[in-house]
This record gives structure tokens, sequence and C-alpha cells, in this order.
């Protein structure tokens, strides 16, 4: 395998802009190069958990044990993956734009005010940086693809009529923080909705002898300050390392290996799971 070919995805985004080639470089970045299934599926539930830290959101997706979140939890984690990969497949083009309204009329029917809408672009635009920054050193992405991850979505959060998106990426982190400190607190229907969501991700990849760990591990990519306020489990110190070597192995690894081939989530996910195409459910869903 010749270097260029050994590092394309790395020279392609090398060449890219975050802000006018957003769509392509979070693509080729958390797609592609660090867009491992395991790595994606524990992203994006740690992601969904964080919204569980707003009572109003956590209590109707939990509707006392009703909620598709907790009957199907793992169809409706994996729809969730496909509909995420649609939107990076297609950003702001006619599809994606139609991707869009097609939620826009679906969330038309419930009472979701725009502050709720802006956490949950939140934490698909600022929450990989956040995770990153603690654990900065272990040769994750570049600043550059962090941005370009927060164009992106910023872009989708428009199409989606999001209103007071800020500018940069420190600043909705910003406002993102200090909404938690704000809003946040502990709910029965939240540990409930966390635990589903910590259950279906170590339950999928690990052997049941290992579960127990892996949660753990799960709950060690929430920052401290967030479980503190939504009271939750904390991990132990044993589980802190073994997340913490796991996800420098892991970041190791993604320099020292080739690129992958062009790839998608919405493959994976679809062919690992009877799903349908992943709008459905996110729109009956993410009634809040």
């Amino acid at each position: 395998m010749s270097k260029q070919r050994w590092s394309w995805a790395r020279s392609e985004i090398s060449t890219l802009d975050p802000r006018s080639d957003a769509q392509r470089m979070a693509h080729l970045s958390f797609e592609v190069r660090f867009g491992t299934p395991i790595f994606l599926h524990a992203l994006f539930n740690v992601a969904f958990a964080y919204n569980m830290g707003i009572p109003d959101t956590a209590r109707i997706l939990y509707r006392e044990g009703r909620g598709t979140i907790m009957r199907r939890t793992r169809k409706r984690n994996f729809d969730s993956m496909i509909f995420f990969g649609e939107l990076y497949r297609h950003g702001d083009s006619p599809e994606g734009v139609a991707i869009c309204e097609r939620l826009n009329r679906i969330h038309a029917n419930f009472p979701i005010h725009n502050d709720l809408s802006l956490y949950t672009l939140a934490t698909l635009a600022c929450l990989p940086y956040r995770i990153g920054q603690r654990f900065a050193g272990l040769g994750g992405p570049s600043y550059a693809e962090y941005e370009a991850q927060f164009n992106f979505w910023c872009r989708i959060g428009q199409l989606l009529n999001i209103q007071d998106i800020p500018e940069t990426l420190p600043a909705f982190m910003t406002w993102m923080q200090c909404y938690e400190k704000k809003h946040f607190a502990h709910t029965l229907a939240a540990d409930a909705v966390v635990e589903a969501m910590a259950d279906e991700w170590a339950d999928y990849w690990f052997p049941a002898s290992l579960q127990h760990t892996a949660k753990g591990v799960f709950l060690h990519l929430i920052d401290p300050e967030v479980r503190e306020r939504m009271q939750l489990k904390h991990p132990t110190a044993g589980q802190r390392f073994i997340g913490d070597t796991a996800i420098k192995a892991f970041f190791l690894a993604k320099r020292m290996l080739p690129d992958p081939e062009e790839r998608s989530m919405v493959e994976f996910f679809a062919q690992n799971y009877a799903v349908g195409s992943g709008l459905e459910s996110v729109g009956v869903d993410v009634e809040r």
C-alpha cells in the first residue's frame, strides 16, 4: 500500500476548510477515520444521555417506562445512528433538506421550545470536542476536525429551524455548560434512560462477564460535573483506568494503522439490526 493510500483520508482532510467543506471534513473525520462502530455507538449514546439531564426531556422520553427508548432501546438507537448517517451523507443537499423538512413536520406536533432543541444540537456539535478536551494528549481529532463537526451540525440546526445558534465552537460550549448548570437535575426517569443506554451499548459489544465494567467506561465518558448534577453512578477507579487506556489505545491505533476505506455508519447499523429508515423512530421519540 502506498503512503498516499495509507493516509488518504488524513491527506484529504488536510486540504479542506472546516467551514466551506464542513460536511466532507466531518464525514471523513467522524465516519471514516474515527468511525469505528463501537466508538460511534458509544459517542451518540453518551450524547443522548446528556439530554436526560433536562427533566422535561427525560420525563417525556421515559413516559413511565412506556417510551420506545425503554421498550425497544436497540432499535431506537440503531435507527438514530442511521438517521445521523443519512445527514452526514446528504448534508444540506436537496436530499438532506427533505430529511430535515420531514423532521420539522413531525416535531410541529409537539411543544418543543427552542432551548431544548438548541441543547440537543449542542450535544452533536460540541460534545465530541468536549470529550476530546477531557482526554487531551491522546491523539484524537485536530481542532479543525472538531470545528468542521461544529459547522456541519450548526448547518443542520439551521435547516431544523433552531434559533440563536452560537457562532463559534467555544461560544456554543460556553452556552451548553451554562445551560447545564441552570437546568440539569436528577430525576428517576433520567436514571432509567441512561441505564438503558449504557446497558444497550455494553450488551451489544461485550460478553456478559465484561458488561458491568463496560457500563462504567460508558459513564466515564460523561463529564464528572454532569454526572454529579444528574446524580448518576460514578465509575470506579478501575473502570476509569480501563476507559483511559482503551481511549489511548484507540487513538494510537488510528495514528499507526491505515485509514479505512470510504464508509458510512448507515451501512453498519442497517446491516446489523432490522431497522427502518431511521427517521421514523427518531421522529416519534424526540418528543421534547
